[in-house]
C-alpha cells in the first residue's frame, strides 16, 4: 500500500527553503518510498517554490525603489549573486539549471532565482533553468542517498 504520508512529507519538507531535496528526499527513502517516487515527489515540492521565489524577486525590487532597508537587502542578495553571474551570462538558461543542479548550499533555487533576477532572463527561461536545475538535484541527491542507504544497510 502507498504510504501517503510519507509522500506528503517529501513534498512539504522539499518546499522548505534550505531544507528542500537535500532533506526531503532522504527522508522519503527512509520513510520507505521507492526512490525513484521520493525523487519524483521531492522535484514536484522543490519546483512548487518557483512561482513563489519569482514573485518574491519581483517585489524585492520594486520596494528597494522606495524602502532604504529593502535596498539594502537587495544589495546583498545581489552581492552574492554576482559570483554566478558570469557563468550565466555565458551558457544562458543551461548554465543557471547547472549552477540550480547542484545540490549543495548556495547554489539552489533562491540563489538561481536571484541570479536570473540580477542578468534579466526571461520569466520563461528562469522557469525553465530552475525547473531544470531541481530535476538534476533530485537526481544527484536521490543518487547519493539511495547509495549511502544500501552502505549503511550492509552494516
Amino acid at each position: 500500500m502507498f504510504n501517503w504520508m510519507a509522500a506528503l512529507k517529501v513534498i512539504a519538507i522539499s518546499a522548505i527553503p534550505f531544507l528542500e531535496l537535500r532533506v526531503g528526499i532522504p527522508v522519503g527513502i527512509v520513510s520507505g518510498l521507492p526512490p525513484g517516487v521520493a525523487i519524483a515527489l521531492g522535484v514536484v515540492g522543490n519546483v512548487l517554490q518557483v512561482p513563489l521565489i519569482i514573485f518574491i524577486m519581483y517585489m524585492l525590487r520594486r520596494i528597494a525603489q522606495e524602502v532604504p532597508a529593502a535596498a539594502r537587502w537587495l544589495q546583498r542578495i545581489d552581492s552574492a549573486a554576482e559570483r554566478h553571474q558570469a557563468k550565466v551570462h555565458r551558457y544562458g538558461w543551461v548554465g543557471l539549471a547547472i549552477l540550480v543542479g547542484i545540490p549543495i548550499p548556495g547554489t539552489g533555487m533562491w540563489t538561481g532565482a536571484a541570479v536570473a533576477n540580477l542578468v534579466r532572463m526571461p520569466l520563461v527561461l528562469t522557469v525553465l533553468a530552475l525547473a531544470s536545475g531541481v530535476a538534476i538535484s533530485g537526481l544527484l541527491v536521490g543518487a547519493v542517498a539511495t547509495g549511502a542507504i544500501a552502505v549503511i544497510e550492509l552494516f
